[in-house]
């Protein structure tokens, strides 16, 4: 994909720039909103960088900690 492409093209591991941007951001949350579908995780398979900007994203210490303390949640 054009998204997986440009991924690739920066060595930083965000999308674009050397630090996280919102679009990383958005970009996880995209994922991790489908994570569940099995659609989402086989297409995934196949955008190696993609899913490491969503590990990397997921790993940022301030996410991580909000991830381990926020309140249950559906949304």
């Amino acid at each position: 994909t054009a998204f997986e492409k440009q991924a690739n093209q920066n060595k930083s591991g965000y999308f674009m720039g050397s630090s996280l941007s919102l679009f990383d951001i958005q970009l996880y949350n995209l994922i991790h909103f489908f994570d569940d579908q099995e659609s989402v995780q086989k297409a995934l398979a196949d955008c190696p960088n993609l899913k490491a900007i969503h590990d990397k994203v997921e790993q940022t210490p301030a996410i991580k900690k909000w991830l381990a303390e926020r309140p249950e949640s559906k949304l």
